[in-house]
């Protein structure tokens, strides 16, 4: 998928609409314990930002962020992360694009850790024109399940939120 386009669409026609998600939303902020460190990858306004202390919110297209980069070319900080939030970031382009962008966010996380995914399983419903020239990935529950065993984490919930996107909680011990 060509970044400019997704820099593009991402700045100027995607709205934040995390009130609507059932699971993936504001919900969140309770499932990181204090004191975790927490990367979220194309965090768009950064709304977390201010209720999660040890945050860091990366984004290619939104200056809100605190570092505007890719996930590819995020270098890193000092300190593996515990948490990362996947909240529609990881979703466009091909199988070899969607993995490679995971192995960039698992390479960032310690060994005991977890991911917040929401998925959108290919739906071009963002009710704009620019939506239909974005190659969406077609996530499923099964090729999240693949995917989670792929990196070698576990599933600890998996449900359909809001607007037909997919959410998961992957763990690893």
């Amino acid at each position: 998928m060509n970044q400019t386009i997704l820099n593009e669409y991402f700045s100027t026609a995607w709205k934040s609409e995390l009130d609507v998600y059932q699971y993936s939303g504001w919900q969140l902020i309770d499932k990181v314990k204090s004191g975790e460190h927490v990367i979220d990858v194309g965090c768009g306004f950064n709304e977390f930002k201010p209720h999660i202390h040890h945050l860091i919110g990366i984004d290619p297209a939104n200056s809100a962020a605190d570092v505007v980069t890719t996930i590819e070319d995020f270098k890193g900080t000092i300190y593996a992360f515990d948490v990362a939030f996947c909240l529609g970031s990881i979703n466009f382009g091909t199988e070899e694009t969607i993995i490679n962008q995971i192995r960039c966010v698992v390479d960032l996380l310690k060994p005991v850790s977890r991911i917040y995914w929401r998925c959108n399983p290919g739906l071009h419903d963002h009710d704009n024109e620019e939506c239909n020239i974005i190659e969406f990935y077609p996530w499923t529950e099964q090729k999240l399940i693949q995917m989670a065993k792929l990196f070698g984490f576990n599933i600890r919930e998996i449900q359909i939120d809001s607007k037909s996107r997919i959410y998961a909680e992957w763990f690893r011990k």
